[in-house]
């Protein structure tokens, strides 16, 4: 039986969709700000905009070499604020970011030898030197009392260390998501189960477990993404 070009054209229904479904979470849980870490060149907010979350979006991102990009596309959303270069992390004061020939697999640690294979273009190619806060010092300096706020956490290896340090953070917000690990792709970095198991005595459990990368020369799945809520 054939399909007709109207069926092929028909946009697939969101639960059929990874970021559909994120979206579906969101409403459920009436998140109204997501903080967005490790924004890149704005994904996250391309595809929540697609997805219909029409609350604020506050992207923080590291490199420098983005910023000017960033904040000439937040002129077109009213609802987007993209903070001056910064990482998120255990201190507030400085920090070296190794920058990647792939922008978004930059880090402040070291790449290890497995990564590499599995992604080569996690090569670095220069460092630079930006701010860094405690995720608790940006939170209250954002002032969200009385919002129902999400973070989105993408920091390359570095998830453990802003969250240790995310005590107070984590008491307020309702939901986040955060990418891990399977196996260690940065030096010193912590894997999937201790993550979960810091935001589970924090008292967020998961609501979805997100397939990310695979690599084929390694023939194993390389990260996931997890979203977890408060019930």
């Amino acid at each position: 039986m054939k399909l007709s070009l109207k069926k092929l054209k028909r946009k697939p229904k969101p639960h059929k969709t990874r970021d559909g479904k994120i979206g579906i979470t969101l409403t459920a849980h009436n998140i109204d700000t997501i903080i967005d870490i490790g924004a890149n060149i704005g994904q996250t907010r391309d595809l929540l905009r697609e997805n219909g979350f029409n609350g604020d979006i506050i992207s923080v991102e590291p490199l420098p070499s983005l910023q000017d990009m960033l904040q000439e596309k937040a002129k077109t959303d009213p609802k987007w604020q993209v903070l001056e270069p910064l990482a998120l992390g255990d201190h507030n004061g400085e920090c070296e970011i190794n920058i990647s020939e792939s922008s978004d697999m930059s880090s402040l640690l070291p790449a290890s030898k497995e990564l590499i294979t599995a992604l080569p273009r996690t090569n670095v190619t220069g460092k630079a030197t930006i701010p860094m806060k405690t995720l608790n010092t940006l939170y209250q300096e954002l002032n969200l009392e009385n919002k129902r706020v999400f973070i989105k956490m993408d920091t390359q290896g570095y998830e453990m260390k802003i969250l240790e340090c995310a005590k107070e953070t984590l008491d307020k917000i309702i939901g986040i998501q955060v990418e891990m690990s399977l196996f260690p792709l940065y030096e010193g970095e912590v894997l999937f189960d201790e993550v979960i198991a810091l935001l589970k005595q924090n008292g967020f459990t998961p609501h979805m477990l997100i397939e990310t990368n695979f690599s084929r020369k390694l023939k194993r799945q390389l990260q996931i993404d997890g979203i977890f809520f408060k019930d």
